[in-house]
């Protein structure tokens, strides 16, 4: 073959590469349009900006402008077995395997400082894989973690009254509720309360009701508050929680019953998404005995889930499991016409946290052990109206691990001082108006905290 044969052949050839070489490329990126993004944020990540899908043996490269903190949930698979992996090329902690070629995996990668960071992702030879990538900011991981810290604690704060056989009940008044404001006047906390027994008591007034093997009652509370940090800046939240239980008398100083509640909190922030929520239930026995005269020990168990919307993501997560143990020895005595009344409790609660590392949720616990001496003294005004003073002062040392054989603190040594004081004005069988002041964990690591709370309680119905 001469020369001049030759060199056309040649560039034809050249040509027909050059073709093909450009097709296989328009076919990459109609095929994974959005993995074209030359780089990208968490906003854009959670938008999808960088999901798609890759052919067999192509890679894409992505860049991606992170926070310190900002964590990615990556998930690269390949599709019926074929080979999928993920790599940090560029950024702090690079050169990095995040994925290898495994026909499926998820990773998180949380970032350890601000910077521009090139993530690789990759398609084996075998078959095509997928892509997909969502971000949760640091910022909107903090607000999370700490929305789910307020709830932990407003659920421990207190059990129903009618779990207590000390309580008070007056089967004239079947629907009571309990009205606390802030200082503004501000509805703060409600509260309502009834039972069937009571409401079969109101509708045959004169007529003392037999008693029943089961009683049937309902509690509820809605909670309001306000929270500012540098986790959330100024956000409001409320927390509602519904009681349904049995109760029943195995004789005058036993009571036995089971219980269930539902309870949701929202909480508004200043990272999206704005509002952020979470809701659960639990499920489990009570008891209430008197051990000694004056004495009076309460305990309940719980179990269940809870479930909680995940920041950036469009759907929230599995759900966690959770736990509740409670147990109090109350005594009352009077003592020159006071009431005292000296109490050691437990309360620990295993709920949803924010994992600092994956930005996932776990279950964790945490609790206390209190110690609470209190006194009080009932005044007549008149014949209907009274006047009662009240003081407590205390401590508590909290934990974050209970287990049948131990129960394991992080700082055993750190005790926290509470002290509550407040009056009340009131009627027999009628209205009350409490007003009470609070300090707490006034100690070497944790700053006081000062609470106050203006309470309302009205009994409806007779």
């Amino acid at each position: 073959m001469d020369m001049q044969t030759r060199e056309p052949r040649l560039a034809h050839e050249r040509r027909r590469q050059t073709v093909a070489g450009l097709a296989v490329a328009a076919l990459g990126l109609f095929a994974s349009p959005t993995l074209a993004a030359p780089s990208a944020g968490c906003a854009a990540a959670n938008a999808g900006a960088l999901n798609g899908d890759l052919p067999a043996s192509v890679s894409r490269t992505h860049r991606l402008a992170l926070d310190a903190g900002d964590i990615l949930a990556i998930t690269a698979q390949g599709s019926q077995g074929a080979a999928a992996s993920a790599l940090l090329v560029a950024g702090a902690g690079a050169p990095q395997t995040l994925i290898g070629s495994a026909s499926a995996a998820a990773v998180s990668f949380k970032a350890p400082q601000a910077d521009s960071y090139a993530l690789r992702f990759g398609a084996g030879a075998d078959g095509p894989a997928t892509v997909r990538i969502t971000c949760m900011s640091a910022q909107a991981a903090a607000a999370d973690a700490a929305f789910l810290a307020r709830r932990n604690d407003i659920l421990k704060a207190q059990d129903p009254a009618r779990i207590r056989l000390d309580r008070i009940a007056n089967p004239d008044k079947p629907l009571s509720s309990t009205v606390a404001v802030d200082e503004e006047g501000n509805p703060r906390q409600v509260e309502f309360s009834v039972s069937l027994s009571e409401i079969t008591a109101a509708a045959h007034p004169g007529k003392k009701p037999e008693p029943g093997l089961v009683d049937l009652w309902l509690e509820g509370r809605m909670e309001t508050y306000a929270a500012a940090g540098t986790d959330a800046g100024a956000s409001n939240g409320n927390l509602g929680i519904l009681y349904f239980g049995t109760r029943s008398m195995l004789g005058p100083d036993i009571l036995v019953g089971a219980l269930a509640q539902l309870d949701r909190g929202v909480e508004t922030s200043r990272y999206a998404p704005a509002e952020l929520a979470a809701q659960g239930w639990m499920a489990g026995p009570y008891l209430s005995m008197k051990l000694l005269s004056g004495v009076v020990f309460d305990g309940r168990t719980a179990w269940g889930e809870t479930e909680n919307g995940a920041f950036g993501r469009g759907s929230g997560e599995d759900p966690t499991n959770r736990r509740l143990v409670r147990a109090k020895l109350t005594g009352t005595r009077q003592v020159e016409g006071w009431s005292v009344a000296p109490s050691v409790g437990l309360i620990y609660l295993e709920d949803a946290v924010r994992d600092d590392t994956t930005g996932a949720t776990k279950a964790a616990g945490t609790g206390r052990i209190e110690v609470l001496p209190e006194v009080s003294r009932r005044f007549a005004l008149d014949s209907e109206t009274f006047i009662e003073p009240r003081a407590a002062l205390g401590g508590f040392v909290g934990f974050n691990e209970l287990s049948p054989t131990m129960v394991t603190t992080s700082t055993p040594a750190d005790m926290h001082l509470k002290a509550e004081a407040g009056v009340a004005l009131g009627v027999k069988e009628g209205s009350r108006l409490q007003a009470t002041g609070g300090v707490e964990g006034a100690s070497t690591s944790v700053p006081a905290t000062w609470t106050g709370r203006l309470q309302l309680n009205m009994p409806l119905g007779k």
